[in-house]
């Protein structure tokens, strides 16, 4: 093979390259048998320098280089990824390597950057490489540095938050060596080392730094960055929901954490629930000579037990998202707003005890009117209905405001209102209380039937395209959107009812007897399981766990319907399911809705720039290969705009995957929903469920229009996704 004779260290290769250009130096000076010459000793640190440049994210993508350190375990699918920077220009090949062996080749195309997915290697430390080669399979050029591939033996793993070993500007030197002892002892107890940072900004070549030059034992890298995670600038910290957020998914994986190594010995409750110690290097080295880590070896081996007795898709929704699958339940999905508003009012009239309802968005609209009539009516017939809305959003207990709808429901004796987080004075306005909304749309019907949605109190939410009248200027605020919830029976109702009770009680709400009226007895009430995924904003990460985990364990083909743009985690994961070849779909909108030839009805200017931002952010994927549709419903008596065809805002929130499991809710795959906000996604692992909405969103897609990167209608706004893209405040996008 040709790259046989390409030189394998890096020290040698520069070597080489002096050599060349300093031609006979080393003649010229005397060296005895014991003396390195002064090119070998050059070489040796400029490749060390390299290497450490080979570390640092911006480096890497100017002059190319190996993305990050991974942690795994044996058989996981792992990806691997590279900057190729000024090296795409040399060739057309990137080959990747797992220490001396080729781990997989691809074709270097427009972007730069390079993707390839292989089953990890047996257990140990691993270097991840990358060479470009030309046509003929010549290595051209090495990426500089490497990355380290960690797979897991299955001994109890802990993590070392990097923060004990950085520098400090005060400095504390006995830092470095108590920690250094610390690892050393946890080593001896059987222990693996792993090295972690969350922070604002990527500090991984720092970090790599600090592990050679204090002769810490080697251990991958693992960097969580607000900044890269679409969450800079904000002034919040975030280190307790990214150090949960790994510790689970690396259990997922297979990989045993039970120790994380930091500043302070943490023995909460909340440390408790997650099942880690959090101890300092002291306490480390204090149970090291007591030998008192017995538990999290025990611990580790119990984990990969209970790995092997459950499925794939079980066991990390299960590790990742704090929900159980209860078996037993009927469930209905509906992306139909006339039948959705039609089924909502008729599970109304049905009530005998309570009706509960969660709202994020009241607006007044023709449905709005109607849902408060409903209401108070059957509060009037001795219905119990309790009523919790957003405050910002539905413009209720904000700075003294009222919504005056909401009042209406006040006023009944029957009804009780409760505002979720209210904005009392303006001293309470910043980003914290405007960004960390609950985002939950939730109606439960006597305990028994429940409704999990993405649809909020609004006319175009819950009016059909059928229904309203479009001329060539009407507005894009009347004109409906694509929406859906899922309507369920069954044992999993109780969770929902829970997720609103606890709630109602966390925001002050009068207590909820939690009597049968309220928590009956609940009996199978069909054949197929489902899970209820909570997110709680910046407590957890459980809703972009439950995408993730989708997309992973995705096999065949993935069809997605939203319209907002991907958080980096979950563009990422997309990238791999087109690196293994599996079919993406994305049914999407229009931020403005537009007419049939794409130009748009009157709206809002940040409505049209909020369309041209996510188009620009959707533009990578679709030049990867996903499949982007523009939702088109099928023509109407009154829609009369020209062309007889509108393409408007999709605000449904639907993921499924191969026809086996199916997410509804009120989730984007955005970084809002990702972390800021409040979420509950049901998730059904159910083949016919799965199979009649891939049926459904495929017959929408059928009569959709595909984008295309080369049409004309794609090119005409590029200048405009330019530059909005630019300039938007992308945290603050959704």
């Amino acid at each position: 093979m040709a790259d046989e004779e390409a030189p394998q260290d890096l020290a040698e290769r520069i070597r080489r390259i002096a050599a060349t250009i300093a031609g006979e130096v080393d003649k010229r000076l005397v060296t005895d048998d014991e003396s390195p010459s002064i090119l070998d000793a050059a070489a040796r640190s400029l490749g060390a320098t390299m290497d450490r440049w080979g570390q640092n994210p911006s480096l890497r993508r100017l002059l190319g280089g190996v993305q990050r350190d991974v942690l795994t375990s044996p058989g996981e699918r792992v990806e691997l990824s590279a900057t190729l920077g000024m090296a795409s220009k040399l060739g057309t090949i990137a080959r990747f390597y797992v220490d001396d062996a080729v781990v997989g080749e691809m074709p270097i195309g427009s972007t730069a950057e390079v993707r390839t997915m292989i089953d990890a290697p047996g257990p140990g430390l691993h270097r991840v490489g990358v060479k470009v080669c030309n046509d003929r399979g010549q290595v051209v050029s090495d990426l500089i540095g490497h990355r380290l591939l960690q797979v897991a033996s299955g001994r109890p793993v802990a993590l070392v938050h990097a923060a004990l070993f950085l520098p400090r500007p005060t400095g504390d030197p006995t830092r470095a060596t108590s920690t250094l002892d610390a690892l050393r002892a946890l080593i001896d107890q059987g222990f693996e080392i792993v090295y972690f940072d969350i922070h604002d900004k990527n500090r991984d070549a720092l970090i790599h730094d600090e592990v050679v030059n204090q002769r810490l034992p080697p251990g991958a890298i693992l960097v969580y960055s607000a900044e890269e995670e679409e969450l800079r600038s904000l002034g919040v910290h975030f280190v307790k929901m990214f150090a949960k957020m790994a510790i689970r998914r690396l259990r997922a994986k297979g990989v045993p954490v039970t120790t994380v190594l930091t500043e302070r010995d943490d023995d909460s409750v909340e440390s408790r629930a997650e099942q880690v110690s959090v101890i300092t290097p002291s306490t480390a080295l204090e149970r090291a000579l007591a030998g008192g880590f017995g538990p999290e070896v025990e611990q580790a081996a119990q984990l990969l037990r209970d790995k092997a007795d459950s499925s794939p898709l079980d066991w990390r929704l299960d590790q990742t998202t704090e929900s159980r699958l209860v078996p037993g339940n009927s469930f209905r999905a509906e992306l139909d707003n006339e039948r959705a508003r039609r089924r909502l009012f008729d599970s109304f009239e049905e009530a005998v005890s309570t009706i509960h309802i969660q709202f994020y968005i009241v607006r007044p609209g023709d449905f709005t009117e109607h849902l408060i009539v409903k209401l108070i009516q059957r509060a009037r017939a001795g219905v119990k209905v309790r009523f919790m809305v957003d405050a910002l959003y539905s413009d209720e207990e904000v700075l003294g405001r009222l919504n005056p709808l909401i009042l209406s429901l006040k006023e009944e004796d029957n009804i009780e209102v409760l505002a979720v987080h209210p904005i009392e004075s303006s001293k309470e306005v910043g980003v914290s209380s405007l960004k960390k909304r609950d985002h939950r749309k939730l109606v439960i019907v006597d305990g028994r039937r429940g409704f999990v949605s993405g649809r909020n109190a609004g006319d175009e939410y819950f009016l059909g395209f059928d229904e309203v009248p479009v001329h060539d200027n009407t507005r894009h605020e009347r004109i409906p959107w694509l929406d859906a919830h899922v309507e369920l029976t069954g044992p999993l109702v109780r969770q929902v009812q829970e997720t609103f009770i606890h709630t109602w009680h966390q925001q002050g709400g009068a207590e909820i007897p939690e009597d049968l009226d309220v928590l009956p007895e609940l009996e199978p009430a069909g054949s197929a399981a489902g899970r209820l995924v909570v997110h709680r904003g910046l407590a957890d990460t459980n809703g972009l766990a439950m995408y993730e985990t989708m997309f992973d364990l995705a096999e065949d083909h993935v069809y997605i319907v939203n319209d907002f743009p991907f958080v980096p985690t979950l563009e990422r994961a997309i990238f791999r399911l087109l690196d293994r070849d599996v079919t993406v779909k994305l049914l999407t909108g229009n931020a403005a809705t537009r007419r049939d030839d794409g130009t748009f009805f009157p709206a809002s200017l940040h409505r049209t720039l909020f369309e041209y931002m996510v188009k620009a952010k959707l533009e990578p994927l679709l030049t990867a290969g996903v499949e982007v549709y523009e939702f088109v419903p099928p023509p109407a008596p009154m829609i009369v705009a020209r062309g007889g065809c509108i393409r408007p805002y999709v605000h449904a929130k639907l993921v499924s995957v191969d026809g086996l499991v199916t997410s509804i809710g009120s989730a984007n795959l955005d970084a809002t929903a990702s972390f800021w906000e409040s979420e509950a996604n049901i998730v059904v692992q159910d083949a016919e469920f799965a199979g009649g909405i891939e049926a459904t969103v495929q017959r929408m897609i059928d009569g959709s229009v595909r984008l295309d990167p080369e049409s004309e209608y794609w090119k005409r706004e590029r200048a405009q996704r330019a530059v909005v893209a630019t300039l938007w405040p992308g945290t603050f996008y959704s």
